[in-house]
């Protein structure tokens, strides 16, 4: 059986998928779901070893490394004197064993408040194009910087497991499309150690594709009036923000 769709089945199944659902969302038989999670089938990733992973310099100011304060070394872009905006970008290549173009995939992370944001579905990669695509996908921020597996599968699992906590997920395309890009990255080892949120609670600063009376209604439901923060940009007032919600 293909390794992606094994790590795809796997992956739905960590969030808490049924075998008949699993098997109508990728088109099996319940009984080869089964198969899969039994262990009778098995992966470890497309090319069966770890992927490389890159994250945007700076990643470690919008998160709490109390739990794992080795991994605080590995951001060059960390300072005190700045603060995160609260949006980690991810980037992996995952490398095949029957072929010299990776698997490549990506994530965009609200990792304060909506998990994730945007995925790219895998894509097959030879090693200039990767670089190139590299540096791309990585303009926005201050550059970008390697790291093991294990960070980027803490910050992705444990960014969207975090926003799953307050009802948001990713839907339609966007829920396919990460279902995919997960698999390249195989599976947690346990609960993310990574603290997802800004100062203890879930802080919702709005996109141009959110619906902020949507979010703010969702958060409400979840936690109450008092249970978050947030901040809103009006369109019609561009240089101007507003911030609503309770006192800090």
């Amino acid at each position: 059986m293909d390794e992606l769709l094994v790590a795809r089945v796997r992956l739905l199944d960590q969030q808490g998928r049924s075998v008949k659902a699993i098997a109508r969302a990728l088109g099996m038989s319940p009984g080869d779901v089964v198969g899969v999670l039994n262990g009778a089938v098995s992966a470890s990733g497309p090319g069966g070893g770890e992927p490389r992973c890159w994250v945007n310099a700076g990643w470690s100011r919008s998160v709490d490394l109390e739990g794992v304060p080795q991994w605080a070394g590995l951001d060059p872009g960390a300072s005190d004197a700045e603060e995160g905006r609260g949006l980690v970008a991810v980037l992996v290549a995952a490398d095949s064993t029957r072929s010299t173009k990776a698997q490549v995939a990506g994530f965009l992370l609200d990792v304060w408040c909506l998990g994730v944001k945007n995925a790219l579905a895998p894509e097959p990669m030879s090693e200039s194009r990767l670089a190139g695509h590299r540096g791309l996908y990585f303009s926005a921020f201050e550059g970008h910087v390697q790291v093991p597996a294990d960070l980027a599968r803490a910050l992705v699992f444990g960014a969207a497991a975090y926003a799953r906590g307050f009802g948001f997920e990713p839907e339609g395309e966007l829920a396919e499309e990460f279902t995919d890009a997960a698999a390249l990255l195989g599976e947690p080892a346990g609960p993310s150690p990574i603290g997802f949120g800004r100062d203890g609670k879930p802080f919702f600063v709005n996109g141009p594709y959110d619906d902020p009376e949507a979010v703010l209604r969702t958060l409400r439901r979840a936690v109450g009036d008092d249970g978050f923060h947030f901040e809103v940009a009006f369109p019609e007032q561009p240089p101007r923000r507003r911030v609503f919600g309770p006192r800090r």
